[in-house]
């Protein structure tokens, strides 16, 4: 493909996912993205069952990693644009940061529960880790070079990062026990995670007039970020409204695009969410067994008032489902694939 068509196909994609956010694309956005499961991290690292320090990781090894991944995926990510990360998803940089300790062991990587005295958080040190991630960061615009955007860290959202490092069980009953320290808590966390994500756009420049998603690959003309609230299963309605909602409205209101991902067996708190006019987009993710043909009345509702991102293992019948019983206006579908073979027959499928 010659200079001037790759360019040419560059625009019509911005094109089409600038009309997504205005909910006037005439077709869905229809993209591919891989696994990036904690394994694809470990490869990375040369320990396997360790306390993981920054010092341990080698800058230009993960840049070289992440620049051979663009290379296996560049032509089969559909609609979308392939976005370089450092370790993609799941890595604890900000419960890292706020002192927790990350282990690694066989092909996983997560963050010790170290929160006993909520007051701990005030007193935690970052040792380091917010400068490997600057320096990753650094290394993959550098490394890019244009050819691909840089996409800001996701990473886990401040109800994520309390229940990680609180822990779940504890965390469920101080939401009875100790609710107002509660509120502190989740407050001060995202004051940090705020802190970090902006920290992000410093070093990362826009590519042509807007930025990434990681996890999702999807492109925005203004400052994108991702948050969850995978926790939220364990809130009422009512708590939800009152321990994480002020969360939310608190980061939502540094970003141009901030969306939110939901899992398809948590949606209790979608009227809530649907509610916030700063919310740019939903991401639905169906869970395992989840019956793609059920959740087409959830995705069709969310369509109604914002645009939506389904990204998940679906096949190309699944795809096609959905297409053909909700309108293409602020429609998105994300396929996750084990392999790069698997997203060419999809994209072959679906996109050409």
């Amino acid at each position: 493909m010659d200079k001037a068509t790759v360019e040419t196909s560059i625009k019509d994609k911005l094109d089409h996912q600038r009309a997504f956010w205005l909910r006037k694309n005439r077709r869905p956005v229809i993209g591919f993205t891989g696994t990036y499961f904690h394994a694809d991290s470990v490869k990375i690292l040369d320990s396997h069952e360790s306390v993981l320090r920054p010092e341990k990781i080698d800058v230009e090894r993960a840049v070289n990693h992440v620049d051979a991944e663009f290379e296996s995926w560049k032509d089969c990510t559909g609609d979308l644009f392939w976005s370089a990360s450092p370790f993609q998803q799941f890595f604890g940089w900000l419960s890292a940061v706020l002192g927790g300790r990350l282990q690694i062991k066989a092909d996983m990587i997560w963050c010790e529960r170290f929160i006993d005295d909520y007051g701990r958080l005030a007193d935690s040190k970052d040792e380091g880790w917010s400068e490997l991630l600057w320096a990753l960061l650094d290394g993959l615009v550098e490394r890019a070079a244009g050819r691909y955007p840089v996409a800001p860290k996701a990473v886990l959202s401040p109800l994520g990062i309390l229940a990680e490092v609180r822990g779940n069980t504890e965390l469920a009953f101080d939401l009875t026990d100790r609710p107002h320290e509660v509120e502190a808590a989740i407050d001060a966390i995202t004051d940090a995670w705020v802190k970090l994500a902006l920290g992000n756009f410093g070093h990362i420049p826009d590519w042509h007039g807007g930025y990434t998603s990681a996890p999702r690959y999807i492109w925005a003309p203004g400052r994108m970020i991702e948050f969850d609230e995978d926790p939220a299963f364990m809130f009422s309605p009512q708590a939800h409204q009152r321990f994480v909602m002020p969360s939310h409205r608190k980061l939502m209101r540094h970003f141009d695009y901030p969306y939110i991902h939901l899992h398809s067996t948590q949606l209790h708190t979608l009227d809530s969410l649907l509610d916030l006019d700063e919310l740019a987009a939903i991401e639905l993710t169906p869970d395992y067994g989840e019956s793609i043909p059920d959740l087409i009345p959830t995705i069709a509702r969310i369509r109604e008032r914002k645009p939506v991102i389904v990204h998940g293992f679906m096949t190309a019948e699944d795809m096609r489902t959905i297409v053909d019983q909700v309108p293409p206006e602020g429609l998105c579908l994300v396929s996750r694939v084990d392999a790069v073979e698997d997203a060419l027959r999809l994209q072959d499928a679906l996109v050409r």
